[in-house]
């Protein structure tokens, strides 16, 4: 009885072992694959950013990004000969400030894109009342994945799912024409699966840190955006942060002083 325990023991231990040793080689060979796919997903993966300047003049984008962006019909900046800003926000969630920037833009007349993703769509009220007062809603995608790092099936999905929600949840709206890429990064596959879905690609020319749980500072905030203003300029700006309201109060009169007027998207 000992010895058929033993031998049991053994033959246990070298299943154990096998299968150690399948697994061990598995991980071995899907890592690196993954690694791997990842890297050539990600190759030619832009990420967005502009070199600011106090001068009015147009900022400096990464050369391979604009390329990328004029080829597939997507831009920065708008009409660069008119003293006009183009306002966007981008939405991933609401943060309780954006009934109070929609006063804002009413009072001065104000209309803007508000790049949504998917989890923003059950804000109903909130979204009927900027497409009543005439802002555009635009694709900031579904999930808000970084697209360069997914295959392009995903990439179509998430620009897709995000379309199909939004008709589905604002059956008479009209169609959405603009996409922003979840944390401006980029590829060829991501600007060609927004063009596939007749959608124009837009980035923006001044940004500044307008997130985060610390309240901005809305004067600091408001002066730094000024001080980059020029002709055409298209503003990024994010809604979940409690000093985004004050800085909206003033930046919008120091905007005006400066002669410069709300561009009117569309």
């Amino acid at each position: 009885m000992k010895t058929q325990n033993k031998k049991s023991g053994k033959h246990t231990k070298k299943i154990l072992l096998a299968v150690i040793a399948l697994f061990t080689l598995a991980v071995a060979i899907i890592i690196p694959l993954s690694i791997q796919t990842t890297f050539a997903f990600a190759s030619d993966k832009v990420s967005w950013g502009v070199t600011p300047n106090t001068k009015e003049l147009t900022p400096e984008p990464p050369k391979n990004g604009a390329a990328m962006l004029q080829e597939y019909g997507g831009m920065f900046v708008g009409d660069t000969s008119k003293k006009e800003v183009l306002f966007t926000f981008d939405l991933g969630y609401e943060a309780g400030y954006t009934e109070a920037v929609l006063d804002i833009l009413k009072q001065h007349d104000i209309k803007a894109i508000f790049f949504l993703c998917g989890n923003y769509l059950k804000e109903t009220a909130i979204i009927n009342r900027m497409l009543n007062e005439g802002h555009l809603i635009g694709n900031h995608t579904d999930r808000h994945k970084d697209l360069p790092t997914v295959s392009t099936e995903a990439i179509t999905k998430d620009i897709v799912d995000f379309d199909i929600k939004y008709k589905e949840a604002f059956p008479t709206a009209t169609p959405l024409t603009y996409f922003r890429p979840p944390k401006g990064n980029f590829c060829d596959r991501t600007l060609k699966a927004a063009k596939e879905q007749n959608l124009a690609t837009m980035m923006w020319s001044i940004a500044i840190v307008d997130w985060g749980k610390e309240p901005i500072d809305g004067q600091k905030s408001a002066d730094k955006i000024t001080s980059r203003l020029h002709n055409g300029a298209i503003i990024l700006l994010h809604i979940t942060n409690s000093g985004t309201v004050d800085m909206m109060e003033k930046l919008v009169p120091m905007m005006k002083d400066k002669g410069y007027v709300a561009a009117k998207p569309i």
